[in-house]
């Protein structure tokens, strides 16, 4: 789809009517599900509540430096964990309930020093319909990204198609933002839904 601002001025509107997500001021941290149940590294979370969480830090993240467990729990309200099979250095997951899906964040420090942060939205493989996790689907996410400060660059696939996005800061690190997305089914292939998410924040040149 290409993104217009009429797209997300009618998006934004619907959003602000009928969305779970809730948004405060940066002032006031992060921006919901306050009293949700906190279970160390699992957290009984929705799928819009598991995106909220994921915005928050592409929200407040501005350096490699905010890529360290204790940040990044602090800008999510989340109790994060230690990862020690090498994969990452840190994650949070859980499962949708007996739905056959499931949710991952890991975060990790490159080779070169730049912060990385991937969520993974998974089945096992199967062929279920996405549902369970489409409950904010691609064009509701667009607009939260929009104002969160990012720029949409275009459309891209990896293995599944990705809409990119970009964001530079004021001390001279850029960001790149890959959103990926899948059909929520057979029947409803034109329905997108976030599969997984892949943010890297650099210093251009390193």
């Amino acid at each position: 789809m290409k993104y217009t601002t009429a797209t997300v001025l009618t998006v934004g509107l619907l959003l602000s009517a009928c969305s779970t997500v809730k948004h405060m001021p940066a002032k006031e941290g992060n921006i919901m599900n306050q009293d949700t149940q906190q279970i160390a590294g699992k957290p009984d979370l929705t799928a819009p509540e598991v995106l909220t969480k994921v915005l928050d830090f592409l929200r407040y993240a501005k350096s490699p430096e905010d890529f360290k467990m204790e940040v990044a729990g602090k800008m999510m309200d989340l109790t994060l964990l230690e990862r020690k099979d090498g994969y990452s250095d840190f994650y949070i997951s859980n499962k949708f309930g007996n739905s056959g899906w499931s949710w991952s964040i890991n975060f990790k420090k490159t080779q070169y020093g730049n912060g990385r942060m991937d969520l993974f939205f998974g089945n096992g493989g199967s062929r279920i319909p996405a549902t369970p996790i489409c409950q904010m689907d691609l064009d509701r996410f667009h607009p939260l990204l929009e104002q969160a400060g990012f720029t949409y660059t275009g459309k891209g696939r990896l293995g599944k198609p990705f809409n990119g996005y970009e964001k530079k800061y004021p001390n001279g690190y850029e960001a790149d933002l890959q959103v990926f997305y899948q059909g929520e089914s057979e029947e409803k292939v034109q329905h997108d839904c976030i599969n997984s998410i892949s943010f890297l924040i650099f210093k251009p040149g390193i």
